[in-house]
């Protein structure tokens, strides 16, 4: 309507370059302009012109857009124009996103990138916004102002802060993953290798995929065919993924005026009267215990699963993390949220991102863990959150904001988290950090934290005779010195391994620790904390304790390599740890070259005073790990060392061909073996045929014959004494 000098250039170069029948590189071209990378401070988003291109639109005249579009101001509504939203099939083909004048005309200036500009209580990198054109589109001038924006205050920040670093903040001013390995003495930590504060790309727009556009079209055209006057809007996880450029399948619609039971029966009416196959909407009630606090009404339209929500307000009980739930508006359903990052809407009619707590996409941009109330009223309404930062910023390679970090390690959220929060949603969260990208971090993070010990919880009164921050120190130690080797070895490790080497060594110092359990018989201290503490799978506990069993044998293999090949004692004791581990012995060996470590010697009351490991440490938690003694064994002369351990390991099993003979079958099983001897059953039994595989392993090519005759030989020795 009023085409600006750069958008008039923009679209003759693409009618020439489809004129040319190259296509191909029409595109190509056309993805290298699109920026998907937009990095401001200071700015709160530029205001939606009324006529962005946006679901909202389909089927309205201009006024009507106009009437509906996002606005600037203090209501939080900032522009999104998808990129990949196409028009209603009846009206003509148009290029979203092709007009180089909105928004998105501006690209990073690389010679820029290192500038750096201020955020409360953080500092942070942002590219300087250079224009493609001087000449900009008078409809889109707030676009000049952000770029201009962005720059002066990326100048003023310098000017203040003179060479302020832009390093991320320390363990006070928001910890990551990063700044802790710097301080780890050196350690060649090949699982850490890359910082855990990575570099993300943030998006302007909300870029919808065709299964996207038609479930929202089809949701907005039933609200408007309802007549209810229904405000949609995808809230949450979702909005942040697609932001950055994450694919999710996590949508959640947000609803301002009815529950979700209620617009599920409006949708499924709406099928209904265009001759559409309808589905019936399960209904999950709330349920407080399990962390379900509103009704929710799950569905499948147009190929995806949503989940229905109404908006609402929360309040809670000084006692407890379930809250009182109401209808609210959005600003109250976004300041009641977790995160700034995850109070972010995709308003459904406008086509706009809206951002009512004012921080949430600046946040996003800067890489920014921050509640959007104060942390302390955040994580006492609900001491889970503290959790959820701790995954969220490890998961994304975020920073916690200095305020959460002293709200989360203070000890009146360590009480609440203990006492308000069911073990269940602990073990939920603990998983989540265990299976994201950087579980090292995490578990770094719960140590600086003081959270360590209250996940990993051990009951009175050994919780009290081991000292917190010891238990902690050496626990991460174990893990971080794990996933070092694991990645030196180049083990190709799958999923669900990764979680019982986690697991294992941070739990690797308590292996000699046993606790009461049912009718006061000891129990292991690995399976109270697995099964108890974080509820986790009893196969995880079993595995976890023949690892640590197994480990100890493999290290005694490892203390007399290099060997001859005719070694049968070392074949077989090498052999038998294997078939203990089965599939998992590889993490066995890993483990093994822990041991060494004085960190991984078992803890007891008595060993946690004379450990060696540094001054005994109060046991109110708070662990600052690499503060105390013990950090030569995280160096890389220590790493090396395990290192060649394990190799030599890895070597001989290689050498002795004992790969895989944990599938390996007995040359005679217990029915041939009972005939042969003459045996009826029983301990002896059990002896012959497990002398059987003995053989087998110190014999890798003998014959059934020869097993037979080893075996009658032995029994009869046997009888005659």
């Amino acid at each position: 309507r009023h085409p600006s000098e750069a958008a008039t250039l923009a679209a003759a170069a693409f009618l020439h370059l489809v004129k040319d029948h190259r296509p191909a590189m029409t595109l190509s071209l056309l993805r290298r302009l699109r920026p998907t990378t937009r990095t401001t401070a200071g700015t709160g988003g530029v205001p939606c012109s009324s006529s962005s291109s946006s679901i909202g639109s389909r089927g309205s005249n201009s006024s009507s857009s106009s009437s509906s579009g996002c606005k600037s101001g203090s209501s939080g509504r900032y522009a999104s124009t998808p990129a990949s939203l196409a028009p209603a099939p009846h009206r003509p083909q148009r290029l979203p996103n092709l007009v180089l004048g909105r928004r998105q005309s501006f690209i990073h200036s690389a010679a820029a990138s290192g500038h750096t500009s201020a955020v409360p209580g953080q500092i942070f990198r942002t590219a300087v916004l250079t224009p493609l054109s001087s000449t900009t589109d008078r409809r889109f001038s707030g676009s000049s102002n952000t770029s201009s924006t962005a720059t002066s205050s990326s100048s003023s920040s310098r000017k203040g802060s003179g060479s302020r670093s832009t390093q991320p903040a320390g363990p006070r001013g928001g910890p990551t993953s990063a700044s802790m390995q710097e301080q780890a003495g050196g350690m060649a930590e090949g699982a850490s290798a890359e910082p855990a504060r990575r570099t993300h790309e943030v998006r302007d727009t909300v870029a919808l995929t065709a299964e996207e556009q038609s479930l929202l079209g089809t949701l907005l055209d039933a609200a408007r065919a309802s007549g209810s006057g229904t405000v949609l809007r995808c809230a949450g996880g979702w909005v942040r993924d697609k932001l950055l450029g994450r694919e999710s399948v996590d949508i959640d619609v947000a609803l301002d005026n009815m529950m979700g039971r209620q617009f599920a029966d409006v949708v499924n009416a709406h099928l209904k009267s265009l001759g559409k196959e309808s589905r019936h909407a399960a209904v999950i009630e709330s349920n407080p215990e399990q962390s379900k606090h509103l009704e929710t009404a799950r569905m499948k339209v147009d190929g995806l699963w949503i989940d229905l929500v109404n908006l609402r307000s929360e309040t809670y009980a000084s006692n407890s993390r379930i809250p009182i739930v109401e209808f609210g508006t959005p600003e109250q359903d976004a300041l009641r949220r977790d995160f700034t990052i995850n109070a972010l809407f995709y308003n459904i009619n406008d086509g706009c991102v809206e951002d009512f707590t004012g921080r949430g996409l600046d946040d996003l941009r800067a890489g920014i863990i921050r509640t959007p109330l104060t942390p302390m009223e955040t994580f006492l309404d609900d001491p889970l959150r503290v959790l959820r930062a701790v995954r969220f910023g490890t998961r994304f390679g975020f920073e916690l904001e200095q305020s959460l970090v002293e709200a989360a390690s203070s000890e009146q959220v360590c009480a609440a988290l203990a006492s308000k929060v069911s073990k269940e949603r602990v073990g939920t969260e603990l998983e989540g950090m265990i299976q994201g990208p950087d579980p090292v971090g995490a578990v770094m993070l719960l140590d600086r934290l003081g959270l360590f010990t209250t996940v990993f919880a051990l009951p009175e009164p050994q919780a009290n005779l081991l000292p917190k921050a010891e238990v902690s120190r050496t626990s991460v130690a174990c893990a971080r010195a794990a996933a070092a080797l694991s990645s030196e070895l180049d083990l190709c490790l799958e999923a669900e391994e990764r979680r019982f080497l986690m697991l294992a060594a941070l739990l690797l110092p308590l292996r000699g620790v046993t606790v009461d359990g049912a009718k006061n018989k000891p129990v292991a201290a690995t399976v109270h904390i697995v099964r108890d503490s974080i509820k986790w799978r009893t196969k995880d506990a079993d595995t976890v304790q023949v690892l640590h069993e197994a480990a100890q044998e493999l290290a005694a293999v490892a203390a007399h390599l290099p060997a001859s090949s005719d070694d049968h004692a070392l074949r077989v004791a090498l052999g038998g740890a294997i078939r203990k581990l089965k599939q998992h012995w590889r993490l066995g060996v890993v483990l093994a070259s822990l041991l060494s470590m004085r960190g991984a010697a078992p803890l007891s009351e008595a060993a946690a005073q004379a450990s060696g490991l540094g001054t005994p440490l109060d046991s109110s938690g708070g662990g600052s790990g690499e503060a105390h003694a013990g950090t030569h064994e995280l160096s890389a002369a220590a790493h090396g060392a395990r290192v060649e351990s394990a190799r030599a390991v890895l070597s001989a099993v290689a050498a002795f061909g004992l790969e895989d003979c944990w599938q390996w079958k007995p040359l005679l099983d217990g029915k041939q073996v009972m005939s042969l001897l003459g045996l009826k059953g029983g301990p002896a039994l059990g002896r012959a045929v497990a002398d059987v595989m003995d053989w087998q392993l110190a014999h890798p090519g003998g014959s059934v014959e020869q097993v037979t005759e080893h075996l009658k030989a032995k029994h009869a020795a046997e009888s005659a004494m």
